[in-house]
């Protein structure tokens, strides 16, 4: 099997695209593969280091660059890798992956034979050694069954990597060399702990190094040839910046922006941490020394902020600022305030800058983040540490210190920075489970056998035996994706290192065990949730309509649903207006907030069946409430078939009719201490942020005095939005919060923007 698979390697940068070289379009997935079969016997972590050298590709810098470092992303890219090896999605992977369709149409587009027939033998072996393919393989088949349906569903990544940013600018590439050293040599010495994990990090820190050689080399060569006086300095010291990093940790921000850039993108990594504690202090310290000026940070932070974009992460790319925990708030203060006005130049979707904020903290932080989002930015997202540090503590099972470390991450789900590791990658569709329980366990939109058989919605009397039923459904469905994300992560553990990630999270190097092999100090699961709002809406108007008030029997709801209340209007009418979260309403509010109460108590308590520090569940949505609304049916909420869901922990759009205060009341009542992470969407009128700041300040000051976690706000008139859809040429800047992720609206879908036109304004 060998054989075929000889190939030259690759350089790590100035790369040629496929187009140049069609004949050969794929000796860079052989010599990858060629890699790692031929390691296949070694250490995991020795394999995965000769991989890297294969399977970390890197653009070449353009000309105008700050920073050195893009990478490519086959998902994306023409020329990123069909095989290699990524943490996530938006890195390109799952850990060792295969881009089976498009790796199957271009090897059908080879014409030289031999080359085909190598290229078909690599596509086979990928077939059985992809990492999904493995995880596939080793569910026991009851777990498969019940997280392959509509209700429950799986994949493997590894999202939601926090790495100890501050930690590689305390020590730089040479510090943390010698660290890996320590641990070698005690591991040598026979400590019990595995002498190669320690290697593969050094072979991983000599690739990083390299790297850093060739983008100086290229940036000097540039520097040289360029038809641009004004950059040829740019060039000059980023060549300099990327010598020093092999030498020294980082002096100045911009080496600091640069090491961070850099080793993300050789991790595989796609959210940045508390950037305001890692780079303050350099920060101020050029500032003061007058290396920096203020406007001149800014531009870094632009061109930063820029390279992120450019990456394209989508859900990722979090930069946190702010909150409790800081080493010395008054640097890191001063650098927030440079990160706002970064984003507020930028008019980027990324990086999501998102701000914590506590009783105490300097009020100028809140004060011009509401100015910048004011200017529309959806940036940043505010988060309340007054409430989410004892709500981490609680859900977490760590110390009031140990949450004050809290970060959001990707849509908006919470991890412990570099402490804790727990990859969000099942689903949970609690409207789903409302149908499934109201046809037996059968899901009415495919007629399939879905969850339990819990009995026929005519044959329960009362609402607490129907939902009884629906409770069922959901925590048999948590077990299995529980059960799921424990195969996931045997085989994550006996399959990479993860080496660069582990490097710099907390615990790893003194264990000798990578991030989910025992080496984290927390390893969880995080459970995503589809669809809560409007299974407590559709419970709020069976209880009401069918039970309370009997105004109408389950065969006849059951009925109206079939027909998507075609030739019931009057009756959709009364569901339509039945109680709705949103609205203050008591009623509607505390059956949402059961719906979450006994999904979030139903995940904790898989915890200890599954080996794990924690089992909690998120409410973030992304976009997943327009792709989950267009395969559900009618339901009791009075929704017609195949349109959109609510969004995160928001009323479902222009649901909510009873005002601003009403509309913050209710999405603050779910208890947070239960969960890992709701999201809040809010669209506010540019006139309550420009012209009314005091009723504006009062309004969230009593949402967060009240118990809200956070917002997510965008100001935006619907005449703007009305507008940019019939003329979008014309608004290309115009920026909306869709779910956990922001956008440009005139890239969204005709339908995502209507939704996003639909959801109330609040004045």
């Amino acid at each position: 099997m060998d054989g075929p698979f000889r190939s030259e390697p690759v350089p790590t940068v100035g790369l040629q695209s496929r187009a140049a070289t069609s004949e050969r379009a794929l000796d860079r997935e052989l010599a990858f593969t060629e890699t790692y079969i031929a390691n296949r016997q070694e250490h995991i972590a020795i394999r995965e280091a000769r991989c890297l050298e294969q399977g970390r590709l890197l653009y070449p810098i353009r000309e105008g660059d700050l920073f050195a470092g893009r990478h490519m992303k086959a998902a994306l890219d023409p020329d990123g890798l069909l095989v290699g090896f990524g943490l996530e999605h938006d890195d390109s992977g799952r850990i060792y992956y295969c881009d089976f369709d498009r790796l199957r149409q271009a090897v059908g587009g080879l014409d030289d034979p031999r080359y085909r027939r190598r290229c078909e033998e690599m596509l086979a072996f990928w077939e059985r050694e992809d990492t999904q393919t493995r995880y596939l393989e080793a569910l026991p088949e009851d777990v498969r069954r019940a997280t392959r349906n509509s209700i429950a569903n799986k994949g493997i990544r590894l999202a939601g990597v926090l790495l100890d940013y501050d930690r590689l600018m305390r020590l730089g590439l040479p510090g943390l060399r010698r660290e890996v050293r320590r641990h070698h040599t005690a591991a040598v010495a026979g400590d019990g702990r595995a002498p190669r994990f320690y290697e593969g990090m050094l072979m991983a820190l000599d690739l990083l190094e390299r790297t850093c050689r060739l983008y100086a080399e290229e940036a000097r060569r540039m520097a040289r040839e360029t038809d641009r006086p004004d950059w040829r300095p740019e060039a000059e010291q980023m060549a300099s910046d990327l010598e020093h990093l092999t030498r020294q940790a980082p002096c100045t921000m911009r080496q600091g922006l640069q090491l961070a850039w850099l080793y993300s993108v050789m991790a595989g990594v796609t959210n940045f941490g508390r950037m305001d504690v890692y780079l303050g202090d350099l920060c101020v310290s050029d500032i003061e020394a007058g290396r920096l000026t203020e406007e001149r940070a800014v531009e870094l932070l632009v061109a930063f902020w820029r390279l992120v974009a450019d990456a394209r992460f989508h859900f990722n790319a979090r930069i946190i600022v702010g909150g409790r925990a800081r080493r010395n708030e008054a640097n890191a203060d001063r650098f927030a305030l440079l990160a706002m006005e970064a984003s507020r130049r930028s008019h980027t979707t990324e990086p999501q800058l998102s701000l914590r904020f506590y009783e105490g903290q300097n009020p100028v932080l809140m004060d011009r983040a509401l100015q910048v989002i004011g200017d529309g930015c959806v940036y940043p997202i505010l988060y309340n540490d007054e409430v989410n540090v004892p709500a981490v503590e609680n859900a977490f099972g760590v110390s009031a210190d140990e949450a004050a470390h809290y970060l959001p991450y990707g849509c908006g789900e919470y991890a412990l920075d570099h402490r804790s590791f727990g990859s969000p990658n099942t689903a949970l569709y609690l409207l789903k489970a409302v149908q499934v329980a109201m046809h037996n366990g059968v899901d009415p939109d495919t007629g399939e056998l879905t969850g339990l058989r819990t009995g026929e919605f005519a044959s329960f009397e009362t609402f607490e035996e129907f939902w009884a039923a629906y409770a069922r459904q959901v925590e048999y469905h948590v077990q299995q994706v529980a059960r799921a994300h424990a195969v996931e992560y045997e085989i994550e553990r006996s399959t990479a290192s993860f080496l660069y990630a582990s490097m710099l999270f907390d615990d790893c190097l003194e264990r000798g065990r990578s991030l989910v092999d025992g080496g984290a100090r927390y390893r969880g699961a995080v459970i995503e949730s589809m669809g809560l709002v409007n299974a407590g809406d559709c419970l709020a108007a069976i209880k009401k309509l069918v039970y309370d008030e009997k105004r109408f029997t389950p065969e006849q709801l059951l009925r109206m649903l079939e027909a998507d209340w075609e030739g019931y209007e009057r009756e959709r009418w009364l569901f339509v207006n039945a109680p709705k979260y949103g609205n203050d309403d008591p009623e509607a509010d505390r059956l949402v907030c059961r719906v979450s109460e006994q999904a979030c108590r139903s995940c904790m308590e898989q915890a200890a069946e599954v080996d794990m520090d924690y089992v909690l569940l998120v409410c973030i949505n992304n976009w997943a409430h327009m792709k989950f609304g267009e395969q559900t049916g009618a339901t009791p909420d009075g929704r017609r078939a195949g349109t959109p869901i609510a969004n995160g922990n928001g009323p479902t759009a222009g649901n909510d009719h009873n005002g601003v205060t009403a509309f913050l009341n209710s999405i603050a009542k779910p208890d947070p201490s239960i969960h890992a992470g709701y999201v809040h969407n809010m669209k506010f009128s540019k006139r309550l942020f420009r012209e009314n700041r005091p009723k504006l300040d009062a309004l969230l000051r009593g949402y967060f005095a009240n118990g809200g976690t956070q917002a997510m706000i965008t100001v935006v008139g619907r005449d703007d939005l009305e507008a940019a859809m019939r003329e979008p040429e014309s608004y290309a800047n115009l920026m909306v919060r869709v779910g956990g992720f922001c956008a440009r609206f005139v890239e969204l879908e005709p339908d995502l923007q209507r939704d996003i036109i639909n959801r109330t304004c609040h004045e």
